[in-house]
């Protein structure tokens, strides 16, 4: 997601950025410059891709999530004639702290500066600083993401000594028709979510399940829900959350909006999710065919939902059973901040 350096262009890979290039300040970001934020992101994203990413109210949700301290510290905001013209992201805040994400956006007009560049090694030096966090003895990672076609992104990376690691797909369907209907195992009831009741349950069930599941470990429980229910950008909507119950206990969810900042014609499953003992029953395309009809019913034309390319739980496999297609993808690549012991 980052389109620099231009062809030739020198790039050094320390991690220590010095001061910004010239004519460009750098500061610290403020709940103030949530729109500002959101505005140069989506920007970069209709230069790139030709879609927006995101809303002043998830900007707003991002900076104000528990650990992010309102964007203090691992939030920064680089500016020009005294407007923002670029915007670092580091997600360093939650334990155990041996996988950080470093995401810097610059707007399309100075692409090729090497402002991108010198944003992620700022990333990776305040990254750094965090690295004492770890459990000893732990191997920490810092991640950056592009689009897998951004050929200029591909030569940062490398040249800032990342190493390609994963890809991910957004997947989508079209809801013209009727979906089929779930076919639900016995023993197992689907319903929608209860506020207030099933926010420990499902969150319980979230966090067992993608355990099993590449990147950084799910965030605490304040966080998420900070994120997924309570937040003005998350499109929470209870009757759009489809669980699988056994009994008492919530082994599958399916937790969905009825549209993004990315396409507000498609609804999208944020999570779909079965805990290890039920897997294998078709839970998981029962929850996803509920929902579907569900879309179907409101109107909505399509579907989508991001995924491991390389999920080793098969769900690859089951959205492709269920009618999705590969829509556009990204990769994520990482740099070893340290090595385990030993």
């Amino acid at each position: 997601m980052v389109p620099e350096p231009s062809p030739g262009q020198p790039v050094n890979p320390s991690a220590n950025p010095g001061d910004p290039p010239t004519e460009f300040t750098v500061r610290a970001v403020s709940l103030d410059d949530a729109e500002a934020i959101a505005d140069l992101v989506n920007e970069c994203m209709v230069a790139e891709i030709g879609i927006p990413w995101t809303e002043v109210e998830e900007t707003r949700d991002d900076l104000t999530a528990p650990g992010r301290d309102g964007g203090a510290d691992d939030a920064l905001l680089l500016t020009g004639d005294g407007r923002p013209v670029g915007y670092l992201a580091l997600y360093a805040h939650s334990p155990p702290f041996t996988e950080m994400e470093a995401i810097s956006y610059v707007i399309p007009s100075l692409w090729g500066r090497g402002l991108n560049a010198w944003l992620l090694r700022l990333g990776e030096s305040r990254a750094r600083a965090k690295v004492g966090l770890a459990p000893p003895g732990e191997r920490v990672v810092l991640r950056t993401a592009r689009f897998a076609d951004n050929e200029p992104a591909r030569r940062l990376f490398e040249s800032l000594e990342f190493s390609y690691v994963r890809t991910f797909w957004m997947m989508r369907i079209e809801l013209a028709e009727a979906p089929p209907d779930p076919q639900v195992p016995a023993g197992i009831d689907v319903r929608t979510f209860r506020r207030g009741e099933d926010d420990q349950a499902v969150y319980a069930a979230l966090a067992e399940a993608f355990a099993d599941h590449w990147g950084g470990p799910f965030p605490p429980f304040d966080e998420w829900r900070h994120l997924a229910v309570d937040g003005a950008g998350s499109g929470f909507d209870p009757a759009l959350w489809f669980l699988a119950v056994d009994g008492d206990v919530v082994v599958g969810a399916a937790l969905c909006r009825a549209s993004t900042p990315r396409d507000p014609d498609a609804a999208q499953v944020n999570d779909l999710a079965v805990r290890r003992e039920w897997r294998g029953r078709g839970i998981g395309l029962a929850l996803l065919h509920a929902a579907f009809q569900e879309f179907h019913r409101r109107e909505i034309p399509r579907a989508e939902l991001a995924v491991d390319a390389e999920n080793t739980t098969g769900a690859t496999r089951l959205y492709e059973r269920a009618g999705m297609n590969v829509a556009y993808s990204w990769e994520f690549w990482e740099k070893e901040l340290r090595p385990a012991a030993g």
